[in-house]
Order: structure tokens, then C-alpha cells, then sequence
């Protein structure tokens, strides 16, 4: 996709903080697989879609709504600041919508894998 490696770190740091985040939650992860992550890559890239017709008050309603319907807040708030971060300290090219997707694409991977609850013990 002609993303420049340097550029592609941002997003695997990202990603290793998440994986280890996982671990250590003690939770039993299920595999996030290819179809997954096609679906939550299709989920929001028409969420963002959605928003470019509206009119900017619509559209911040619109965005707070996703805000506060998200399972992960503060997975999407570290994420979202990291790049924000990142941006400012880059020069802009058009690759790095190609990174910022791929990082809110596993944010959402994560925030909306159904996670199997424990079996009773009886």
C-alpha cells in the first residue's frame, strides 16, 4: 500500500501494548480472524462515511454517539491520542489513512470480539 516502515511502527507499538493489555487481563481471548477483521474494517468505514453527508452539527452528534456507544473508551481514547500524537509529529502523506485504519480497525476488533464467558463450576 506504500506505507513507509517508519510510519508502520506507530501501529505495531499499538498493537503490542493491546496484545499484552489482553494478557494480562486474564481473560480468554478467542482468535480474531481474517473475516473479523473485514467486518469491523466495513463497520467503520461506513460509520465514517456515514458522517460526510451530514451537516456539521449532525455530524458531531453523530461522532459522540459513536463515542459513547463504544465498548472500549479507553482502548479508543489511548489509541486516538497515540496517533494524534504521531500526526503531529509526521509529514503528512495520503499512506496514512492506510495506518490510522488499520489501528482503529484493531481497536474495534478487539472492543467488539464477543469474549465466551467462563464455564459454572458445579
Amino acid at each position: 500500500m506504500g506505507v513507509a516502515p517508519a510510519k508502520i511502527e506507530v501501529v505495531l507499538d499499538l498493537l503490542f501494548i493491546c496484545f499484552q493489555s489482553m494478557k494480562q487481563s486474564g481473560l480468554c481471548w478467542p482468535l480474531i480472524t481474517e473475516a473479523d477483521l473485514d467486518k469491523q474494517l466495513r463497520r467503520y468505514v461506513a460509520t465514517v462515511r456515514f458522517g460526510d453527508d451530514l451537516a456539521l452539527a449532525q455530524r458531531q452528534r453523530a461522532m459522540t454517539q459513536y463515542l459513547e456507544s463504544h465498548p472500549e473508551k479507553p482502548l479508543l481514547a489511548y489509541v486516538t491520542d497515540e496517533l494524534n500524537k504521531w500526526l503531529a509529529g509526521i509529514t503528512p502523506e495520503a499512506t496514512d489513512n492506510y495506518v490510522m485504519l488499520a489501528a482503529m480497525n484493531f481497536v474495534n476488533c478487539i472492543a467488539f470480539t464477543p469474549i465466551p464467558k467462563p464455564a459454572k463450576r458445579t
